[in-house]
């Protein structure tokens, strides 16, 4: 990597670049940060929030024990401390329970002020995410099935900025009040009906393709409730109802939790990623093992990746490193740092933030 900086106008090369990357309809992968950025809590503010709630909530010496043991290595990383509770331990299992409860409770209540937020600023589709989502539709082949989002998050932004944008969008379940995931696909191709004019006069009813939002949520989401024969999704539900979330640490993709729904989920994602002609990544570390890994493979063939974050990460630079024709922007003081080919260009614009990002670049 350079260790001289170029500062002022960023290359005709790398607009053209990122240009021909929106061309291809790149994937969208969403992680942390982007959920950050509208008040969620990040890993640290779980952590802490954990760290006062898991105990008073627990009720067996065993699970107490157990929590004990793990709360230092939580305060220092709360994955990396969650991940030192032993499978098969005496009161794992109300402790799991009692991480997930506390974890969707923070959420859901920091997902409705920001909701609420959004709301209350009265820009309906100008946001910058639901202009993102519009480019990403409406750039898309006219035979394309779906925009493929993928979210590590648990909150439910992104449905709403799918409805801000005004696009069509797809969770993988049916129903309106109760509803429950598809059968194998959880994915499905979507139909609109047309009246079609016939050759004799009058009309006649015809279904075609509808191209919508897929929105991929591998760890859940605080809209998926826990019922004793799955989870179903329900929208705008603020009960205490126990929600069907993939914890960090001892419940990512172990427990019981990890049923049908959560392997189709994933299994569909695997999917996207692997036939992902591009990557756009807004606020995502790298720290999820399993989906690196598959991202790893792509890059190796040299799929073309964009990622927009606050800052880097070791799991980051070493992805740099191993592929330098990624680009990345990062915050640098008041503008932004991009790293590309070997280069580091720094400008004076945030464009690290998704809204100057798309009116420097494509707007």
């Amino acid at each position: 990597m350079s260790t001289s900086p170029t500062k002022g106008a960023l290359p005709d090369e790398l607009f053209i670049e990122i240009q021909k990357i929106f061309r291809a309809t790149p994937a969208l992968l969403v992680g942390s940060g982007f959920s950050c950025g509208y008040g969620l809590p990040g890993m640290w503010d779980l952590g802490q929030h954990l760290l006062a709630s898991v105990e008073p909530a627990l009720t067996t010496s065993e699970a107490k024990s157990l929590w004990q043991s793990a709360s230092d290595a939580v305060k220092a990383n709360l994955e990396a401390g969650l991940n030192t509770i032993p499978q098969g331990a005496a009161g794992r299992q109300e402790l799991v329970h009692a991480i997930r409860c506390e974890t969707a409770k923070l959420i859901l209540a920091a997902t409705s002020v920001a909701e609420q937020t959004i709301l209350d600023q009265g820009l309906a589709g100008s946001h910058a995410p639901a202009r993102l989502l519009r480019l990403l539709f409406n750039g898309s082949a006219q035979n394309a099935e779906s925009i493929p989002i993928i979210t590590t998050n648990y909150d439910t932004l992104l449905e709403l900025f799918c409805d801000l944008a005004e696009l069509p969008i797809d969770t993988g379940f049916t129903g309106l009040r109760h509803r429950k995931p598809r059968t194998v696909p959880i994915f499905q191709t979507q139909y609109s009906r047309v009246w079609a004019t016939e050759k004799k006069g009058g009309f006649q009813a015809d279904h075609r393709p509808c191209k919508t939002v897929r929105l991929h949520k591998p760890h859940g989401s605080i809209s998926w409730l826990e019922t004793p024969t799955g989870p179903v999704e329900v929208l705008n539900d603020n009960s205490n109802a126990s929600r069907a979330i993939v914890v960090p640490g001892p419940s990512k993709y172990q427990d019981a939790l990890v049923n049908t729904l959560f392997d189709a989920m994933r299994t569909e994602m695997n999917g996207v990623l692997g036939s992902a002609s591009a990557l756009l990544c807004l606020g995502f570390g790298f720290n999820d093992d399993h989906l690196q890994g598959v991202i790893r493979n792509r890059l190796d063939a040299r799929m073309p990746l964009i990622l927009l974050t606050r800052g880097s990460t070791e799991s980051i630079d070493g992805l740099l490193h191993a592929y330098p024709h990624a680009i990345a922007i990062f915050k640098e003081n008041t503008g932004a740092k991009c790293l590309w080919n070997g280069q580091v260009y720094i400008s004076n614009e945030p464009l690290w933030q998704l809204d100057e990002f798309l009116k420097c670049f494509l707007e």
